[in-house]
């Protein structure tokens, strides 16, 4: 991992020498303002500039880790295999194990303080725990159940109460809200599948408390696959550079959309679409050089001796197998508590630094600029002072890491 990073606004133009009659050098170009615009229906767009390459925001982030957990070998609470992590507001990290069906609460300087959960059908128990989110009243909620239930618990541990989604057909809890409330989804049955290139589409709506139907925000195109022609049955497979849903909580509203564009659709609680955020953005299409360069890095970790059968094997499985016509355009998204918008940039594979590289967004949906995070680090929340995530060693040992960040300026 990067030991340092600095981050700060490159300075141009220097300083004349006092002896020299020359005129100052002009200050360089900044990026081309951003405009607010009405569409049709009299929704604002709001319109931003890529900023400049090499400019970076004048905010700084820890030298190291502030805090790390994790160990190689040591007590069981130690040991992790994450699904998800939420730091709560009096500092406690609340971590959700993946292979226990656990719960881990740990203090502020690192150490286990409790254990809640388990794998098992009884109450506060868990079916393959997915992920854990604030609720209302300083409790939490874990999703589970391929993010169909959904249980309840206090700010100690204490077990609440278990709800899922009241509906004839199948509910996924998306994400869920500030006040309780959660997005679900359904697929759309008016959607079709072939053989070939396929892309699901589901419909997505607001969610009550206890998991009763609410405003529709619309349906929006999912996760990309191939399905190869087969005599019987249905065959599918995975493809690179594949694009899928948005669903982020931004503020008390939510972002519905997919990663086809650099384009952010704004929805209120009650399903009012607040207002679009775009930035400028030129789609990449994907071409067989990538697919090589894709494959050159997922075989660089296996010992030289089997690389050339596993670049084999690689190249067969996507022989037929048709691709996504444009990359997509960005990665992740996160909003933070100070409500700005986190959108990681797209890296074609073979391209781009070790550290990610961030567009902010201010709550209204303007850019402010660059930012880079360390380099390993996944992301799952970002504080006022604070970045939350996680970063896996040489031996594939993962840890939970909180690193400061000092904010400057925007």
């Amino acid at each position: 991992m990067k030991p340092s990073i600095l981050l700060t606004i490159v300075a141009l133009a220097g300083a004349a020498c006092a002896d020299s009659g020359d005129p100052a050098p002009a200050p360089p170009e900044g990026p081309a303002p951003d405009f607010e615009t009405p569409d049709t229906t009299g929704v604002p767009i709001i319109e931003n500039a890529r900023p400049p390459a090499d400019s970076r925001l004048d905010w700084r982030i820890g030298e190291r880790p502030a805090l790390s957990i994790g160990e190689v070998d040591g007590p069981d609470p130690y040991l992790l295999d994450l699904s998800d992590i939420l730091r709560m507001p009096d500092g406690r990290i609340i971590v959700a194990d993946r292979a226990s069906g656990e719960l881990r609460a740990f203090d502020t300087l690192g150490v286990h303080l409790a254990t809640w959960g388990g794998s098992g059908e009884g109450p506060g128990e868990f079916i393959n725990l997915i992920s854990v989110d604030p609720w209302p009243g300083d409790s939490l909620v874990a999703r589970w159940s391929q993010g169909n239930r959904l249980t309840v618990f206090d700010s100690q541990g204490d077990y609440g109460r278990v709800f899922g989604m009241q509906d004839r057909v199948r509910i996924s809890v998306e994400t869920v809200l500030p006040g309780g409330l959660v997005v679900g989804s359904r697929m759309d049955p008016t959607a079709s599948s072939q053989p070939g290139l396929s892309r699901s589409r589901s419909i997505y709506e607001i969610r009550g408390p206890d998991g009763e139907p609410g405003p529709t925000l619309g349906s929006f195109p999912g996760s990309e696959w191939y399905s190869p022609p087969v005599e019987d049955g249905v065959m599918v497979i995975g493809i690179p550079f594949s694009r899928g849903d948005v669903v982020v909580p931004w503020g008390d509203d939510v972002i519905v959309g997919s990663d086809d564009t650099y384009e952010f659709r704004v929805y209120s609680t009650d399903g009012t679409l607040k207002r679009i955020v775009r930035r400028e953005h030129d789609l990449i299409p994907t071409t067989p050089a990538h697919l090589e360069a894709l494959i050159e890095r997922r075989v660089a970790g296996s010992p030289e001796t089997e690389r050339a059968a596993r670049r084999r094997e690689e190249r067969e499985r996507y022989e037929n197998v048709r691709l996504p016509e444009t990359h997509p355009a960005f990665s992740r998204v996160r909003a933070d508590e100070l409500n700005h918008l986190w959108v990681q940039e797209y890296t074609l594979p073979g391209e781009g630094g070790p550290n990610p590289v961030w567009t902010v967004f201010d709550p209204g949906g303007h850019v402010l600029g660059f930012v880079e995070t360390p380099a390993g680090l996944r992301i799952f929340q970002i504080g006022e002072d604070h970045i939350l995530g996680y970063a896996t060693d040489e031996l594939g040992v993962e840890y939970v890491q909180v690193w400061s960040l000092s904010r400057s300026g925007g």
